[in-house]
């Protein structure tokens, strides 16, 4: 479950590059390459009707900061509304019991997520009484997906893929993600099996943020489902162009990354960059 999305964005993390020091935290808007406050960051979030917010999924300290952004956007739009790549598609967070007892009640699988990671993230959100609803495919369908192809996909899902397919350059890079985030022992005759469980989950998921009601809906997920080449972006684009959308990618400071600013500008509108956290070589 979370092993193999840690590992494909962590291995995504590695292309980038990282100062020789250790570096502070810091946000780029990548549309004119300068360096923004959380406030300005927070500022131009809040006039969008979607904000879709990466991760890496074991980097605690991306998990606090998103949660502190999300209390700030509550300051601007009372009506936020969060949808959790962490929970099954459906399942709605009730506040009103232990933190970790409110999320397992929908669905939250705290081995798999590695809690206390995202810790930070739900607390301030529970903190900021901010309405809390999954969006992922439950795991033993993306399982089925996986196993049978396109006759595992809801057919709900399937109308969104069809009416949003990717270009071949996507899928090319999408396939090669795949095959890295799997220290290339993925066999090639898995992958379109592979790709095709990766966008129903990102179906699964923009079709959440659809039907989140009024206000401005919030994804939080892995970096992977986010990105603006081959990620949910790619069906607001072709489904819901009249909506309004950010992306901020949630990356770490590792080598190379001052010298993708293009690669990086096609993926996100924003990177909000961490410190490397700490963890072994996953390919070992």
């Amino acid at each position: 479950m979370w092993q193999g999305a840690v590992l494909f964005n962590w291995l995504m993390m590695g292309l980038f590059s990282a100062m020789p020091a250790v570096a502070a935290e810091r946000i780029i808007n990548l549309t004119n390459g300068e360096e923004v406050s959380t406030v300005q960051l927070a500022a131009d979030l809040a006039q969008q009707d979607v904000l879709l917010l990466g991760e890496v999924h074991d980097n605690a300290l991306q998990h606090q900061r998103r949660g502190e952004l999300l209390k700030q956007l509550k300051g601007y739009k009372p009506m936020v509304h969060v949808v959790a790549e962490h929970l099954p598609s459906g399942q709605t967070v009730q506040w009103d019991g232990p933190l970790l007892t409110d999320l397992e009640r929908a669905g939250f699988n705290a081995k798999s997520w590695q809690w206390p990671a995202h810790e930070g993230l739900f607390a301030a959100m529970r903190e900021a009484g901010i309405s809390l609803t999954g969006g992922n495919l439950a795991p033993e369908q993306a399982r089925s997906i996986a196993r049978q192809g396109a006759s595992a996909v809801p057919t709900t899902l399937a109308g969104i893929l069809q009416q949003a397919p990717l270009s071949p350059p996507a899928v090319a890079t999408l396939n090669q993600d795949l095959l890295d985030g799997h220290c290339g022992q993925l066999p090639p005759q898995h992958l379109p099996a592979m790709l095709l469980a990766q966008r129903a989950r990102d179906a699964a998921m923009f079709s959440a943020l659809r039907d989140a009601g009024s206000g401005m809906a919030v994804l939080v997920a892995g970096n992977n489902h986010v990105r603006r080449d081959y990620g949910i972006p790619v069906m607001f684009r072709a489904l819901l162009p009249e909506r309004q959308l950010r992306v901020v990618g949630f990356v770490e400071e590792t080598p190379g990354l001052n010298t993708r600013r293009d690669e990086l500008r096609r993926q996100y509108d924003y990177v909000w960059i961490t410190p490397v956290q700490d963890r072994p070589d996953p390919c070992q």
